[in-house]
Parts: structure tokens; C-alpha cells; sequence
């Protein structure tokens, strides 16, 4: 899926309700609300879907030294895993939260 891929209404739900629930790490650190970027979960080189995604600042998100904060890039932190779970475990977790159908797969 590339990101150009067409987006069905049930994608612009979730998109929409993730952009403004904020941050999942930031949630799960006890500061929701973040502003968050959109994070699409990646599997072998190719973007799942839309429903596929998660809501991450730029300091989750990417590597920001100013922040202080555990980033997912580069490389999928283990450290970011060690604290926060697998990108899945946090679809699962939002899907719950956000009352949406799980397709997380787990």
C-alpha cells in the first residue's frame, strides 16, 4: 500500500478519531491529548493499511533529542517496544480505548 492508497470512510474515521485522541505514548506517560502525527505500521517494507496506523507526536514518533522522549525511529526502538509495547499491541489498545472493530490481528 503506498500512500497515495484511497482511503474508504471507515479509514477517515479512524484517522480522524486517532488525530484527535493524541498521542498513545503520551497517553500511556500520562500527558494525553499530545498533538499527534500520523504513524502508518509498516510490514515487510509496505504500509498496512490506514486502519493500520497510530497516533505518535514528532518525539515518539521520530528521534528528537530535545524531547527527552522514547522514539520509534529509527530502526524500531527496542527501547520504545520495551515501554510502550509492539506497534500492534498499541493498535489493539486504541482499537479498545476508541471502541473501534479490532484489526490488529492480535
Amino acid at each position: 500500500m503506498g500512500p497515495s492508497e484511497h482511503q474508504t470512510a471507515e479509514d477517515k474515521r479512524w484517522i480522524e478519531a486517532i488525530v484527535d485522541f493524541g498521542c498513545i505514548a503520551c497517553t500511556l506517560d500520562g500527558y494525553p491529548g499530545t498533538p499527534p502525527c500520523v504513524h502508518h505500521i509498516v510490514d515487510f517494507g509496505r504500509r498496512m493499511g490506514h486502519r493500520f496506523s497510530l497516533p505518535l507526536c514528532p518525539g515518539h514518533h521520530q528521534h528528537d533529542s530535545t524531547s527527552g522522549k522514547i522514539a520509534l525511529h529509527p530502526g524500531r526502538s527496542k527501547a520504545f517496544i520495551a515501554a510502550y509495547g509492539t506497534e500492534l499491541q498499541l493498535l489493539h489498545r486504541l482499537e479498545t480505548l476508541l471502541g473501534f472493530d479490532h484489526v490488529g490481528g492480535i
